[in-house]
């Protein structure tokens, strides 16, 4: 993997099953039943006692005593670029083990959550400090993961992921991912549906992505899946992730080649500058595609009325839906409740929720005898797996992913539910949803590249 241009930092990475986007809106849901369920009770969704009191003890593993046990959760939520990037990992990981420490931790342990703050370019500094202390990394991500995976897998420290974002990590050994994200794999269910429904904008498919290697990467994936569609690009171009001046010259080379359709890799905001200046050349097109980060109330606030035919494939439902979506209403009472002031509405706290709950089912099963390796064991053997109804199902597991999505469309109102024929609640499932491209050298890091193997976890 190349390494990412130092200038281009500011932007947040994207990924195609998991995306660190954030959101700017802070504002919080009144509490309320959560479908039948009260703010501080233990259940989520339809996941029963996610935490519980009990009488666990003993120094089990690094990280755990007789009343506590400390979970690393990384951001880069420190990038002078960026303040606050992705602070939403952090904000997922206080409300959630201050709801869980307050019905009795798991099994009676409390949670001390220890924040690793990668600042973007610290990520194996913190990686190191983890290994020193940390029973855990649990419902974090950064964007240089690639650099620390090798020291993680040295310390044999396990790690369920909120989002994991370079082929390097995502492959890598000791490594769930509750909405998993492995290298290679491209969701296609909406690509169908736009071809059913946009049948000619396919011959003539524009595709623009920031100037990062990783976003490149993404970007490169996607042409492949869709060319492998019989898709034509007719247009195909990076802008500086760092910053852009004008977004017109892009406008105009879209109208030149004759851009029907938009494939797009960024975040929000570029995006929505974009959009207001193809609103001014007075151009559109049938539609843009955009990975799941572009949930986010920024995309709307930006570009408004200038939002136009712009779609966000997805794994949740959109925060509107919350009264018909028990589990993510119970998320936002539970923030109104622990985070008032947070980033409540961010679909990047949404997958590190998800990660949190695999983590605390999967660790309670421990009971008293808490290790490493029983909580990895256990969640390896989760298969089926919704965040208690929170998102679409996937196996963690088998680190298999892409076979449910949903579909949002961004309205200057809001994101709203596209009818993609759903088969399994909100959801579209099927094996001809997903794709994987040829990955070559786009291999994990393994235990066996560092000199270890799974007798080493304790």
């Amino acid at each position: 993997m190349g390494r990412l241009r130092i200038a281009a930092l500011v932007v947040c990475v994207v990924l195609v099953a998991a995306a660190c986007g954030r959101s700017e809106d802070k504002s919080s849901p009144p509490p309320s039943t959560g479908g039948g369920q009260t703010a501080t009770g233990a259940d989520f969704g339809t996941l029963k006692d996610v935490c519980q009191p009990g009488k666990a003890s003993g120094a089990t593993a690094q990280g755990v005593t007789n009343d506590s046990i400390h979970v690393a959760t990384f951001s880069d939520r420190g990038f002078a670029g960026r303040p606050g990037l992705n602070q939403e990992l952090f904000d997922s990981g206080e409300v959630f083990t201050k709801w869980c420490n307050d019905l009795g931790g798991i099994n009676g342990r409390k949670i001390v959550l220890d924040e690793r703050d990668a600042a973007l370019t610290e990520y194996r500094a913190r990686i190191v400090d983890s290994c020193q202390t940390d029973f855990f990394m649990v419902g974090g991500g950064a964007v240089f993961d690639d650099t620390g995976v090798k020291d993680r897998l040295e310390c044999m420290l396990p790690e369920i992921a909120g989002f994991v974002v370079t082929p390097v990590a995502r492959g890598s050994d000791l490594l769930i991912q509750p909405l998993p994200n492995p290298p290679g794999a491209v969701q296609t269910g909406d690509l169908r549906w736009f071809a059913k429904h946009f049948p000619e904008s396919t011959q003539h498919v524009g595709m623009l992505t920031g100037d990062l290697a990783t976003t490149v990467k993404v970007s490169n994936d996607d042409r492949q899946a869709i060319e492998h569609l019989g898709w034509k690009v007719v247009y195909s171009d990076q802008y500086p992730a760092a910053g852009v001046s004008s977004w017109t010259p892009y406008v105009q080379g879209l109208k030149d080649r004759g851009v029907q359709a938009l494939m797009w890799t960024g975040e929000p905001e570029g995006l929505a500058k974009l959009e207001l200046a193809m609103a001014d050349a007075n151009y559109s097109v049938d539609w843009i595609r955009t990975p799941p980060n572009h949930n986010d109330r920024n995309l709307i606030d930006v570009a408004g009325a200038a939002l136009k035919n712009t779609y966000v494939w997805s794994s949740f439902a959109p925060f509107e839906n919350a009264k018909s979506t028990p589990a993510l209403q119970k998320y936002l009472d539970l923030f109104a409740k622990y985070a008032p002031n947070a980033k409540t509405k961010a679909y990047l706290g949404l997958q590190s929720w998800s990660a949190w709950l695999l983590f605390a089912q999967a660790a309670r099963e421990c009971g008293s005898d808490l290790t490493r390796t029983c909580v990895y064991n256990n969640a390896k053997k989760i298969h089926e797996w919704t965040g208690g109804g929170l998102h679409a199902r996937t196996d963690p597991g088998a680190n298999s992913g892409g076979a449910c999505f949903d579909l949002l469309k961004a309205t200057p109102q809001g994101f709203t539910l596209v009818n993609i024929d759903p088969n399994d609640g909100i959801y579209n499932c099927g094996k001809a949803n997903a794709y994987f491209v040829k990955e070559g050298s786009d291999e994990g890091v393994k235990l066996a590249d560092v000199g270890k193997t799974m007798q080493d976890l304790k």
